[in-house]
């Protein structure tokens, strides 16, 4: 099996199709821990240049207002009624019990994005603007984790660009809604710290596609010409 493999599209739709295509045709098929069948490329990379122009490809399933739903729980810190969420990891950080009982700041919820921002304004050039979901007294005793594990960002030539990790990366269902909502925290960041709003990179260890979407994807892969692709 081959590891790695890039894309740097302009725009969402663009990115979707061509990393679409890239896993249809070369990934490889493995059954996931559920019992699905997967086709699958491991550690692929995909830059977006401009993910604010063109947000939504026309082929994708879900509507403006149902991301920008998706968007609003990514940005804000309110759970409402799920297991967890991504905004609530990176906005409302709680840890199940203080490391040191003594400290009750320890306790307090950890506004991650509010320190990404603090970081910036002090230093454009910081390397150390990262949040993250994962939180091992938590994760590691549940089945149902976090599939985006890391958002870093890093201003350069006036520019914030975005780079998030992803452990599992359901490319066909939520690779479009995961870059709106992103696009939208990039947005909220840009303007806090005072910088363009630039490029999102996703570096996704497993991308693949499930077996329940193999019938339209392959019909919207094989329906378009490479250059179209």
């Amino acid at each position: 099996m081959r590891v790695g493999r890039f894309i740097r599209a302009e725009t969402i739709p663009e990115a979707w199709r061509r990393g679409l295509n890239l896993i249809w045709r070369g990934g490889e098929e493995i059954t996931d821990e559920r019992g699905t069948r997967t086709k699958e490329i491991l550690a692929l990379e995909v830059v977006v240049e401009d993910p604010r122009r063109d947000m939504i490809p026309e082929e994708y399933s879900w509507n403006r207002p149902r991301l920008e739903d998706y968007a609003s729980q990514l940005v804000c810190g309110e759970n409402p009624g799920f297991e967890y969420t991504y905004g609530e990891r990176l906005r409302s950080w709680t840890l199940p019990g203080s490391v040191n009982e003594k400290d009750d700041d320890s306790r307090e919820p950890i506004d991650q994005i509010a320190y990404v921002v603090r970081r910036l304004r002090a230093s454009k050039n910081s390397r150390r603007a990262s949040a993250v979901t994962w939180i091992p007294p938590i994760d590691t005793k549940k089945e149902e984790v976090p599939c985006m594990m890391v958002d870093d960002f890093k201003i350069r030539e006036e520019r914030l660009h975005l780079t998030a990790l992803f452990r599992s990366h359901d490319f066909a269902g939520a690779y479009p809604a995961n870059l709106y909502g992103l696009t939208r925290l990039l947005e909220y960041v840009a303007e806090r710290v005072g910088a363009e709003p630039g490029s999102i990179t996703t570096l996704s260890c497993s991308a693949h596609i499930y077996d329940h979407d193999w019938d339209w994807v392959g019909e919207m892969v094989t329906g378009r010409s490479d250059e179209d692709l």
